[in-house]
């Protein structure tokens, strides 16, 4: 199941109107079954944040040489990799708990979909900051600030999109977003655990 460029761009779109408060932008979104499963194969989209993960986890390591190969240790390549993959789905897999606890099993697949869509564009956006401080234009203290702002928007996107979907007030809204934001800390927590 591979996703099509007319999904992708239908799917940006949506993300975009819901981005600007439009719920509307739901419709762009394929929800049927095809759609769910193709939501999870959008992670291919996110390779080229996932090789700036890469390269910033071996910045962090110590082991980020300008002769070196990028891809030259193959525990390495796994653990980011593994924690790019788990970062994607920690959120969706929790929620099938969270739907099944408060009757929402009705909205889980949109759900779902629209929180696929929004991750691909997260995990673009916010490697931005971090590939910017890689290639020497931008100073850690503001490709902090960069990742900051660019997260607080795509937490109010992911707000949004869950009030929207799951039909939920703003307050268990958010309360789902921090359940994602807990899940990636966790993911992160653990990836580098294991890389030292």
């Amino acid at each position: 199941m591979i996703v099509t460029a007319d999904e992708v761009n239908r799917s940006f779109r949506g993300t975009l109107d819901l981005l600007n408060s439009r719920t509307e932008g739901l419709k762009a979104f394929d929800m049927s079954e095809r759609g769910f499963w193709r939501s999870f194969m959008a992670i291919w989209l996110t390779l080229p944040a996932y090789i700036v993960s890469l390269a910033f986890e071996r910045l962090r390591l110590g082991l980020l040489q300008p002769d070196r190969s990028l891809l030259d240790s193959l525990w390495i390549d796994l653990v980011v990799a593994l924690g790019h993959a788990a970062g994607f789905v920690a959120l969706p897999l929790a929620m099938i708990w969270v739907a099944r606890w408060f009757r929402l099993e009705k909205a889980y697949v949109p759900f779902v979909i629209v929180t696929n869509w929004i991750s691909v564009i997260g995990m673009l956006v916010l490697s931005v900051p971090a590939m910017l401080m890689l290639l020497g234009w931008a100073p850690p203290g503001l490709a902090s600030l960069f990742s900051l702002a660019f997260a607080v928007v795509i937490v109010r996107l992911q707000w949004f999109a869950t009030k929207s979907t799951l039909g939920l007030s703003s307050l268990p809204a958010l309360g789902i977003v921090v359940l994602g934001i807990v899940l990636n800390s966790v993911v992160g927590v653990a990836m580098r655990g294991l890389l030292g």
